[in-house]
């Protein structure tokens, strides 16, 4: 009987895989390699080149930390529903969302 409390448990906590994967984030962006390589002796057309390069840079990298944050809320979501759905049942409820 416990086993098969503990494996209703499973079941109502743990996400389906379609939510699972509903938002994979892409690894975190590399900072530019022209950062590496300037120096005192760097002229100004590579200072700008690199600034380019910096820009994209910021780009890629907000559109991380937004996934992350997206990822984040889809997350806590997932885990308040879960808890719901455990307190409705410990309740004695039968169809809870």
């Amino acid at each position: 009987m416990r086993r098969a409390g503990l494996l209703l448990l499973a079941v109502l906590l743990l996400p389906s895989p379609a939510l699972a994967q509903t938002r994979r984030c892409p690894d975190a962006p590399r900072p530019p390699l022209c950062l590496e390589r300037l120096g005192s002796s760097s002229d100004a057309q590579a200072a700008a080149y690199c600034r380019a390069e910096v820009n994209a840079y910021r780009s890629q990298m907000t559109r991380y930390l937004d996934c992350l944050s997206d990822a984040i809320r889809e997350g806590r979501r997932q885990l308040n529903q879960a808890e719901r759905r455990l307190d409705c049942h410990a309740r004695g409820g039968d169809i809870c969302p």
